[in-house]
């Protein structure tokens, strides 16, 4: 890890200097785990009251926070700043840009400048790599793949024929990206397949997990909108139209053709059914499923997801289902006894 100056950090992130500007800064930690020559943050300004405590040489806060003898970065996200800064305190690994006689390259292959192939690499014919990109050994790539600048591609990757992939995209490790969708149609007894022929499009600053599964469209593209986040173990599946800034979390699925807004948030083991479409600004919560269509932004929870303030009138009424229980049987016991008491007159 680099040693830099605290100046130097404070100029790079744009914030406020306020202590000594040469203090040098070795390390990163939390802000409990800190020691002297650590740099740190500040993650709730409610928590400022303890900073006295710290042993940290320097820590990154909001705008107005102040503690005496403290040498402090201040900054209107201090939790963005750090993740910035890591990059500072410990570069990426730079690529040798060497293309390993042991990777199995078409001869139609056009590969640009600076490309690093590691061994093991298969890339199929009339297929393209763009500058700066990087692929990790034991990687497929199919046929008529475009592959853009500046992507990592990291080991036993599967790109399968006819994808496109943006410039600045990560693709973790194991992940799929235009495997056959799933589809069959009823014929008899048995289900016939049907050919999936489409391709997936991957825009630009996209990330995909490890272990996630893009499936390819049956005759259009499926779509991976442009600065979209996916963690690992998560499955999109044929035609789906995933808009801009999306995240989704782990154990997340989406059925075939679904398409989401911009800045759609499904929480881990969350999904949708197939052909719905969502609107922007929609969070789904963990265990969640849409089964319709939402119009409106917001929060929603449950199965079906209901908006938030919905489900948590249907929750409380659930738990108090045996309650409610109790009472009509009192209650039906209670008429039926006037109903004796009626009869016998």
């Amino acid at each position: 890890m680099n040693s830099i100056r605290l100046k130097d950090i404070a100029g790079f992130l744009n914030g406020e200097l306020v202590g000594n500007p040469d203090e040098p800064i070795t390390g990163m930690n939390g802000i409990l785990e800190a020691k002297s020559g650590d740099i740190t943050f500040l993650a709730n300004a409610k928590y400022a009251s303890k900073l006295p405590l710290c042993q940290a040489s320097a820590i990154i806060v909001e705008k107005d926070i102040t503690a005496e003898g403290k040498n402090l970065i201040r900054i209107e996200n201090p939790r963005l700043a750090f993740a910035k800064m890591i990059r500072l305190m410990v570069p990426e690994k730079k690529e040798s840009g060497v293309v390993s006689k042991d990777a199995f390259i078409s001869e139609s292959v056009t590969l640009s400048e600076n490309v690093t192939i590691y061994p093991g690499v298969f890339i199929g014919e009339n297929s393209q790599v763009g500058r700066n990109t990087t692929i990790y050994p034991g990687t497929f790539i199919g046929d008529n793949v475009k592959i853009g600048s500046d992507c990592k591609i990291y080991a036993n990757v599967s790109i399968h024929y006819n994808s496109i992939i943006g410039n600045n995209v990560i693709l973790n490790s194991n992940c799929v990206i235009g495997s056959e969708g799933f589809g069959y149609e009823r014929d008899g007894e048995r289900h016939y397949k049907i050919p999936q022929i489409g391709g997936v499009i991957i825009e630009d600053d996209v990330e995909i997990g490890a272990l996630c599964a893009i499936d390819r469209g049956t005759v259009k593209e499926t779509v991976i909108g442009k600065c979209t986040k996916l963690d690992n173990l998560v499955h999109v599946a044929h035609n789906c139209q995933v808009g801009e800034n999306n995240l989704l979390l782990g154990h997340s699925a989406l059925a075939g053709t679904v398409k989401t807004g911009k800045n759609v948030y499904f929480s881990g083991h969350s999904g949708s059914l197939d052909h719905v479409t969502i609107t922007d600004r929609v969070q789904v919560g963990s265990l969640s499923v849409v089964v319709s269509n939402i119009e409106e932004e917001g929060m929603y929870f449950g199965y079906p997801a209901k908006p938030h303030q919905e489900w948590q009138k249907g929750s409380a009424m659930f738990y108090k289902t045996d309650d409610l229980r109790k009472k009509l049987m009192a209650l039906e016991k209670r008429t039926k006894e006037l109903e004796d008491q009626l009869a016998s007159k």
